[in-house]
């Protein structure tokens, strides 16, 4: 299989060129929610039936979707019958792919709005995959539909066209003049209206650009058009799913093993000639207080202008159709929803950038990446157990870490750093969980077992030679020194260990400082901008 990489570039785009664009985008939602609407109508009345409710497990389920198929009014196949649809990838494909003879009004049909099948293709993944989740994933409820301005996002694959050549059905690039045109009808030839729109290249990336587009027209297999709100204005950009060798940036792997400890919120690292603990995403704990009480805003403001919809304890009402005040008529609601949406991407955006800066930084460390594979979703998951502190004689909390794991995205940077060391030719191992690196002693060959574990807020452990250290920091260490192909777990090189312990003290004990020194910095300055 050959490698594929995204390349993103922004488009210059004129204001009726964006009413255009904004109008297709709007268009494919309404035939989405409509695909979407069709479908769930049928799912609730096969659950009705007999057979289904004598399905005793998940498989069975999915056999009969698979094996019952259905009909909807005014869909035809090849045959000018009525098409045969089924809850399976190809099934729903199929019937979406028909749809470009849908009427949007009188006497118009998507087709003659440029929306070709290879487009509604492309959709159509976004509904297979809604219902994939319905059907294989037990903790999925119900389908979403897409609200007003929430689709953003349409592409064409490459297909050989009726003249032998490859083409994008709707869409047409062209890399000598930096343009991507998007047809507008469904007319060929002199007939056909196309806008046209310049493509961008970074500043301060063109040569990285250019190198990424060096296998020319041939290269490109997927053309995708994506809109972005910043600053409340939508912004425009081209995507390109190139196949070939993805272009690098001039950096390059160390030698050896680094470990590294995750948590929800800090990673440490331990490596030959690095051991390191970090809070992830550090800036983004300034902008969540921010989104927190600009929700609060947006609730009030909510419950304000539609107070009928609610009891008079503040819960909402439940049994009875609920009428809400349209968005576009509340001014301050709009301009809070748009400002929220402005630090949510904000937000989003420093985060992927400070894991990636995280990144880059421990490339040049080592080329054989070891970290635990932690089940993150359990880690926000909320406790079933209620406990009473025995101190306090007080209910002890039952949340979990899904606000820390929500800001901090731990799952995130592993993914980025994975995909940075296996495209440098690196080895990246996600390593069980029951090689308990935490709870590990290489000084007595040991491990922590029963009452004797160390808990979560033991956050120093004092091995059995005496010597103290900071419990990420020598779970990186162990990690660093795990036996990566031996088949059992809990298999680790103690020489090795012994042989690096000495340059890890003195590593951990110069972070250690480091660390205190930088968090007495950060409140010198919180104090310090207070008094301004």
């Amino acid at each position: 299989m050959n490698e594929v990489f995204v390349l993103e570039l922004p488009l210059r785009v004129e204001k009726y060129q964006a009413d255009i664009l904004n109008k297709r985008y709007e268009q494919l939602r309404q035939l989405y929610n409509y695909v979407q609407g069709k479908l769930l109508r049928q799912y609730r009345y096969f659950e009705q039936t007999k057979e289904f409710q004598a399905c005793k497990n998940s498989k069975e389920k999915r056999d009969f979707f698979r094996s019952h198929s259905f009909h909807i009014n005014g869909v035809l196949g090849s045959n000018k019958e009525l098409l045969d649809i089924t809850f399976t990838e190809f099934g729903i494909n199929g019937f979406v792919g028909k749809l470009g003879k849908k009427q949007v009004g009188a006497g118009v049909t998507y087709a003659d709005l440029g929306i070709t099948s290879t487009l509604l293709d492309r959709m159509s993944l976004a509904v297979w995959a809604a219902w994939e989740k319905m059907l294989y994933d037990p903790r999925a409820k119900r389908i979403s539909f897409r609200k007003y301005g929430e689709l953003s996002i349409f592409g064409s694959r490459k297909k050989t066209n009726g003249s032998g050549k490859k083409a994008f059905s709707g869409m047409e690039l062209h890399l000598e003049k930096m343009e991507v045109a998007i047809k507008l009808n469904g007319k060929g030839g002199k007939a056909a209206k196309f806008i046209t729109l310049p493509i961008q290249l970074t500043p301060g990336h063109e040569e990285y650009e250019m190198w990424a587009l060096k296998g020319g027209f041939d290269s490109i297999t997927v053309l995708t058009i994506v809109r972005r709100m910043i600053r409340s204005q939508y912004k425009y950009y081209v995507q390109l799913t190139i196949e070939g060798e993805k272009p690098q940036k001039g950096r390059t792997l160390g030698r050896g093993n680094i470990g590294i400890d995750l948590g929800p919120t800090t990673v440490a690292v331990s490596g030959e000639n690095i051991v390191s603990i970090d809070k992830l995403a550090e800036k983004c704990d300034n902008i969540q207080p921010k989104i927190t009480l600009l929700s609060r805003k947006i609730d009030r403001s909510r419950r304000a202008n539609n107070p009928q919809n609610f009891n008079e304890d503040g819960t909402i009402k439940r049994g009875v159709k609920l009428v809400w005040k349209k968005e576009k008529d509340l001014k301050r609601y709009s301009k809070l929803k748009r400002e929220l949406a402005e630090l949510r991407r904000k937000q989003a955006a420093i985060r992927k950038q400070q894991h990636i800066e995280r990144a880059n930084a421990l490339l040049k460390e080592g080329d054989t990446f070891i970290v635990e594979n932690n089940p993150y979703k359990g880690w926000s998951a909320r406790k079933k157990e209620t406990k009473i502190d025995e101190k306090t004689g007080k209910y002890k909390s039952k949340k979990g870490y899904g606000k820390s794991i929500g800001n901090h995205a731990p799952a995130m940077f592993v993914d980025i750093l994975e995909n940075k060391v296996k495209s440098l030719g690196g080895r990246f191992e996600r390593v069980n969980t029951q090689n308990a690196a935490s709870q590990y002693d290489f000084t007595n060959d040991s491990f922590k077992t029963g009452d004797e574990k160390h808990k979560l807020n033991e956050r120093a452990i004092t091995l059995s030679n005496g010597d103290t250290h900071q419990r990420d920091m020598l779970a990186a260490f162990n990690l660093q020194h795990l036996k990566l192909d031996e088949t059992k777990t809990k298999q680790y090189d103690t020489e090795a260990m012994a042989a690096d312990y000495d340059r890890f003290c003195q590593l951990e004990h110069e972070e250690i400082l480091r660390y205190k020194n930088k968090e007495k910095k950060d409140d010198r300055g919180t104090i310090g901008a207070g008094k301004l």
